[in-house]
């Protein structure tokens, strides 16, 4: 695959187990939108012989260890690496963030206009994802607070309790496909965001699920930022004719054979595109 020319940078972090996924995801991907720089954040579980496979697919990725992207205001695994990452490169670059269970089949142009006008953009759950002011999202979080209640739920709720902007706001989007402008603000924004909810939520900070709150609170308060339309751009259970965009977040690959199917007119397509 060539270098693209595209003004951004596709940022990934990719498991062993995810490999052959993760190069359907990005050939897919830049299928439609071929990117100027690409770099994969290696999870600790990738070893030679995935970087080989990784060079030899794409002879120009930036291979990154996720031990260089650790701080001591974040926690430690669960993708919070990523976050800390695309935070250095977006000082210089518009970055996306992509999973490697997703599949780009047709064109994005909703994406292209955001990279064109330097704004964010974020993966919806449902039509229209609101992008709300904290004390919206707070009363919209505190009917489902209840023991064992997700840290997403959680965070939602007390977000508004921890000394924030006035202005500052939220989106529920999902992280596995979102994009970051330009900023020299974002780091710092993350770190403080991370030490206010800590101080807040204490251990239950460092769960599973905290870093695409993170991810929402700053992609909601980049510049110009959007939902993309649902569902274009979503899930295979909610897809229609015109679904461009899938994301199988979770068992979504393994629940039925739609992303063995959907993989498989990926790669034809990919297949018979001009070289």
């Amino acid at each position: 695959m060539q270098r693209g020319d595209l003004p951004f940078t596709l940022l990934s972090m990719v498991h062993q187990r995810d490999v052959h996924s993760y190069l359907v995801a990005v050939k897919s991907f830049t299928h439609f939108l071929n990117p100027s720089r690409i770099v994969v954040v290696c999870d600790p579980s990738i070893d030679e012989n995935d970087r080989a496979v990784l060079k030899h697919h794409l002879p120009h990725v930036i291979l990154r260890e996720a031990h260089e992207f650790t701080h001591a205001d974040i926690p430690r695994g669960g993708t919070w690496e990523r976050l800390f990452a695309i935070s250095g490169y977006a000082l210089d670059s518009y970055v996306i963030q992509l999973d490697a269970d997703t599949l780009t089949m047709q064109p994005i142009p909703e994406v292209l206009q955001a990279i064109q006008a330097g704004a964010g953009f974020v993966l919806g759950e449902i039509p229209d994802t609101p992008i709300r002011p904290l004390d919206a999202v707070r009363a919209h979080a505190l009917p489902k607070m209840k023991p064992g209640a997700h840290i997403q739920t959680l965070s939602e709720a007390e977000m508004a309790n921890v000394g924030l902007p006035g202005d500052a706001r939220y989106v529920r989007g999902c992280s596995g496909f979102t994009g970051f402008p330009p900023s020299t603000t974002m780091r710092d924004n993350l770190l403080d965001f991370s030490r206010r909810m800590t101080g807040k939520l204490g251990e239950d900070w460092k769960r599973w699920g905290t870093e695409q709150v993170t991810s929402n609170y700053l992609v909601a308060n980049a510049f110009a930022t959007k939902s993309l339309p649902f569902p274009k751009y979503g899930t295979p259970d909610c897809a229609t004719a015109e679904t461009a965009f899938f994301h199988f977040i979770g068992p979504m690959r393994f629940i039925n054979n739609k992303y063995k199917t959907t993989s498989r007119q990926a790669i034809h397509l990919i297949s018979n595109a001009p070289a």
